[in-house]
C-alpha cells in the first residue's frame, strides 16, 4: 500500500471543508514537506507495521490519523537504539518489540490530541499586550489568561474594561485588588500590584498563563493507569511494558509534576556538576513506579510533535528504577531520567544523555521523521 498516492492528494484538494483534519492539511499545498517525510518514515519503518500505518495516516478522523503518527514516531524513537518490531498485538495500539539483548517487550502507544486552537496563542498574546500597553491610569496591574485566546479576538473591549476598572480604583470605588473579564471566548483575571506607575514605567506589569500542567496531568494519568491495568489483564502481563505518550502539541507537563506522578515525592534533591540528582528512599509515597502491581513497567516516553516542524518530534524518557527488568540510560537513545545506583538500598535518579549527536531543546531530544 502506498501512502498518499497522487489520486488521493488530488481528491482531498477538491474535497470541500474538512480543513480541520490532519489528513487534508498534510495533503494540501502547504503539506508537501510533511507528506514526503511521513512517506519516508513509513517506508523506512518495520515491514510489519506499514499496512497499519498507511491505514491510520490516510484517515480523515484526527484521532485515527494521529494514532498512526504516534506509532510511527514511537517506533522511530526506540528504533534509533536498536529496538525492533516483532509483531502487532490486539486489541489496541500495542506492539511487541525485541528490546535490549533481543528480549521481548510490549510497547503501548497512547496518542493525545490537544484542543484545537486556531492560530498561534503567542500572536494573540502579543495583540493583548499591545492593546493594554495603551491603557491610561495610575495603578500597575498584572493579567492572568485563564483560557486560550482565539487568534481573531478583538482586544478593544478588554482595553475599555481595564480603563473603566482603573478609573474606579483611582476614585476609591473598587474594593479589593482583583477584577475579571469573561465572555464566551475569553477569560482573563486582573490584579493590582499595589504600586503606582512611575514615569516611563508601563502600567502592565506582567502577563501570565494559561497554566495547563494540572489539566494535562488529569488527562494523562488515568489513561496511563488504565492502559497498564489492561496490560496486566492480558496474556502478556509477564512481558515488561514500555509506554509511549505522544502529543500533537508540546507537553505542558513540568518535570516536577511528571516526577511526582511516576516516582512519588523525593527524599532529597541535590545539585552537582553533572546536573540535578534526585534521591528516593526504598519506601515512599504512592506513585506509578512505586506500585508493586506495575513492576513490569520499564518506563514512560513523552513524545511531542513540534508545531513549526510537523515531521519533527521531541523525546524524553522516564525509567522505572524499581522495575523487575529495569532499563538503563544506554538502552534508549535519548535523554532519560533513570536510576544510577542500586534501587534495593536507595534509588538515585538523574538525567543522562547517551546520544549526544541528537539535537537538544531544553530537556527534549529532537528527531526528524523520515
Amino acid at each position: 500500500m502506498e501512502l498518499y498516492p497522487t489520486r488521493l492528494v488530488t481528491d482531498l484538494e477538491r474535497l470541500p471543508g474538512a480543513s480541520h483534519t490532519y489528513l487534508k492539511q498534510v495533503c494540501g499545498p502547504d503539506g508537501s514537506v510533511a507528506r514526503d517525510r511521513l512517506r519516508r518514515a513509513v517506508a523506512a519503518g518495520a515491514e510489519l507495521h506499514k499496512d497499519r500505518a498507511v491505514e491510520l495516516l490516510s484517515s480523515l478522523d484526527n484521532r485515527r490519523f494521529f494514532q498512526g503518527f504516534a506509532e510511527v514516531a514511537a517506533l522511530a524513537a526506540v528504533g534509533k537504539s536498536g529496538w525492533t518490531l516483532a509483531r502487532l498485538l490486539a486489541p489496541g495500539p500495542r506492539l511487541e518489540l525485541n528490546g535490549p539483548g533481543g528480549r521481548p517487550w510490549v510497547l503501548s502507544v497512547l496518542a493525545f490530541l490537544h484542543q484545537i486552537r486556531a492560530g498561534g496563542e503567542e500572536s494573540s498574546r502579543a495583540v493583548l499586550q499591545s492593546a493594554l500597553a495603551t491603557v491610561h491610569g495610575k495603578h500597575r496591574f498584572t493579567v492572568l489568561i485563564r483560557r486560550w485566546l482565539p487568534h481573531d479576538f478583538d482586544a478593544a473591549p478588554v482595553r475599555a474594561a481595564i480603563e473603566a476598572w482603573l478609573g474606579q480604583v483611582a476614585q476609591n470605588r473598587w474594593e479589593g485588588r482583583y477584577a475579571a473579564y469573561d465572555d464566551e471566548r475569553i477569560s482573563l483575571e486582573f490584579c493590582l500590584t499595589g504600586e503606582k506607575v512611575r514615569k516611563g514605567e508601563p502600567l502592565l506589569a506582567l502577563v501570565l498563563g494559561p497554566f495547563l500542567a494540572n489539566r494535562t496531568l488529569e488527562a494523562v494519568e488515568p489513561r496511563i493507569v488504565r492502559d497498564l491495568d489492561r496490560h496486566n489483564a492480558s496474556p502478556l502481563r509477564d512481558t515488561p511494558v514500555l509506554l509511549a505518550c505522544v502529543s500533537d502539541q508540546p507537553w505542558e507537563l513540568s518535570p516536577g509534576y511528571t516526577r511526582d506522578f511516576l516516582y512519588g515525592r523525593p527524599r532529597a534533591m541535590l545539585g552537582g556538576p553533572e546536573g540535578e540528582t534526585t534521591l528516593y528512599s526504598p519506601t515512599g509515597s504512592v506513585a506509578v513506579f512505586r506500585d508493586p502491581t506495575y513492576r513490569n513497567v520499564g518506563g514512560v516516553l513523552l513524545i511531542d510533535r513540534t508545531p513549526s516542524a510537523p515531521a519533527s518530534v521531541g523525546v524524553r524518557a522516564w525509567l522505572n528504577p524499581w522495575a523487575d527488568r529495569p532499563l538503563k540510560g544506554d538502552d534508549l537513545g535519548f535523554r532519560c531520567f533513570c536510576e544510577d545506583k542500586a534501587a534495593s538500598v536507595e534509588a538515585t535518579a538523574t538525567w543522562v544523555e547517551p546520544l549526544r549527536a541528537m539535537r537538544w531543546q531544553g530537556d527534549r531530544a529532537t528527531m526528524e521523521l523520515g
